[in-house]
């Protein structure tokens, strides 16, 4: 279903009257006619519209202003993993040192999210039985909109926390500057959404399709949701719902296959986000055919590949791997110089990464690089575009595996040790390393789960909201880390509690919409 980032919605109608922004609005500006595309009233006639529709929903979230590349460049990589190499304002959010008005990357992902969430009211709001006579064709319709609603709050919910809850096309004054919800209300939000989605979307779909979320799709991440607000009961109830085997885990051998071009929708893949590898390199414009390049690459490349400073991986990572005994999750996961480490082209690590491993020694660091998504998987270094034009790798949101982690979560919460330990074992003979004993207390099984979550899941952007969920970003990310040493040594930037948790809103938003405060700290 890659093609259907070569499509995009009609331009959002009512420009001017995006959300948040009406104020910069002149009433002569909305009344100009634009002749090169369909007025909304004029566009809902059939279900080729519907569904061009709900391909330009997904684009705002695809492209270069969401996973596309920014939400890593500042959210993402906020995590106890990375060591960033401070690059002016562009790293100051991924270090803790930013701020509103001062840095980079709070309004891009903001925009974005709220574009797609307009997008989905808006077939919500115009689909209908008069231009989709098609009950099924309907219903995958309204479900892919109800689920992409619920994907974009629950981001906006982790990223910044105090957001509006906007479920209609905004008409009046009142609606245009909506107040921020609890974050109750949003939760509501989402769960409603996605019991709609799974309700509504099929269990798969015919290869053309593939990569549209799924009933199995919204079910993982309902179970995900009632994760993050402790409802372990009910997330033990709806992720078993997934555990009937439409998903398993690929074999060792093929591990590598979660992260590449090679074999995607593979039976592992619950959802993900789509990429295709293009020649001409554009920049995050919201058209047709444009913005669905792996601009991620950048922020994963090693030092001397990225256009931006890029990072190191931090010592405790691979001190982890090492004492669990790993090869087939870090090989996957991290570059640095162990028996078979290869680079770029399959070069041999010591020989590919030379340069980056000056640059790690010449900033104090041991020399530890990340493979997902940094394109080593797709040729030499000259041949993956520095900017990541062509590199295609769709971005897998949720695995099978992490669904097994979460559950085990649920159930090691729940007071159900041995069932915990039992799911966390289905992980870890997949990655051949001994399982768990059993008999492990809860405190003993909640650690494993921590650090399994760690082996399993390094350089897929979870570890960041996992920290702050279980109320430990401050203990490994504070002043105090337990680590004992600042993950974020290269630029000194130190998280604080109660304000680091989120990332500020954007300026414009609280200088447009007078309803609108600040989140702490900021």
């Amino acid at each position: 279903m890659k093609q259907y980032l070569k499509l995009s919605f009609f331009n959002v109608a009512l420009l001017c009257m995006t959300l948040f922004l009406a104020t910069s609005c002149a009433e002569d500006s909305l009344n100009q006619v634009n002749t090169n595309q369909v007025s909304a009233p004029n566009f809902w006639q059939n279900e080729n519209d519907a569904r061009l529709a709900v391909n330009g929903m997904f684009h705002p979230i695809a492209n270069t202003f969401f996973w596309g590349r920014i939400v890593h460049t500042g959210a993402m990589l906020r995590s106890d993993v990375f060591n960033i190499r401070p690059f002016g304002v562009n790293t100051t959010m991924s270090t803790f040192q930013g701020g509103p008005g001062t840095s980079r990357w709070a309004t891009e992902p903001y925009q974005e999210l709220y574009k797609s969430i307009f997008r989905a009211n808006s077939i919500l709001e115009n689909v209908n039985e008069e231009n989709v006579s098609s009950s099924s064709a309907r219903n995958e319709i309204l479900g892919q909109a109800y689920f992409m609603r619920a994907f974009d709050y629950w981001y906006l919910l982790h990223l910044y926390g105090n957001v509006p809850l906007v479920n209609k096309t905004p008409e009046t004054d009142e609606e245009l500057f909506p107040s921020q919800a609890d974050p109750s209300a949003i939760y509501a939000q989402i769960e409603a959404d996605l019991n709609q989605a799974a309700s509504l979307l099929p269990d798969s779909w015919s290869d053309n399709d593939k990569g549209r979320p799924t009933s199995g799709s919204a079910i993982a991440l309902l179970g995900k949701t009632q994760l993050y607000q402790q409802n372990w009961g009910g997330a033990v109830t709806t992720l078993n719902r997934i555990t009937d085997g439409r998903y398993s885990l690929l074999p060792a051998d093929r591990y590598e296959e979660n992260f590449g071009v090679t074999n995607e929708f593979n039976e592992e893949e619950v959802f993900s986000l789509q990429y295709l590898g293009n020649a001409n390199f554009a920049w995050g414009t919201d058209v047709a055919g444009v913005g669905n390049l792996g601009t991620y690459h950048i922020d994963y490349a090693p030092p001397t590949k990225s256009p931006d400073q890029s990072h190191f991986i931090n010592s405790w990572v691979k001190d982890l791997f090492e004492a669990n005994g790993e090869t087939v999750r870090r090989n996957a996961t991290l570059a640095y110089d162990y028996d078979g480490s290869v680079g770029y082209g399959n070069l041999p690590f010591l020989e590919d990464f030379a340069g980056d491993i000056t640059v790690a020694n010449n900033d104090g660091v041991e020399a530890i690089f990340t493979k997902k998504y940094a394109g080593l998987d797709l040729g030499t270094r000259d041949e993956v575009q520095f900017l990541g034009a062509n590199v295609g790798n769709n971005w897998r949101i949720i695995r099978y595996a992490d669904v097994l982690l979460m559950l085990a979560e649920a159930q090691n919460e729940s007071g159900s040790q041995s069932a915990a330990i039992s799911l966390i074992n289905q992980v870890r003979a997949r990655a051949q390393v001994d399982e768990l004993s059993g008999g492990l207390d809860q405190a003993a099984v909640r650690q494993a789960i921590i650090d399994e979550r760690v082996l399993e899941l390094t350089g897929e952007s979870h570890r960041f909201f996992d920290l702050v969920r279980w109320g430990l970003a401050d203990d490994y990310l504070g002043a105090n880390s337990l680590h004992g040493s600042n993950p974020k040594s290269l630029s000194g930037g130190v998280f604080q509690a109660n304000k680091h948790e989120l990332v500020w809103l954007p300026q414009s938003e609280i200088d447009a919409n007078p309803n609108m405060t600040q989140n702490p700290g900021y």
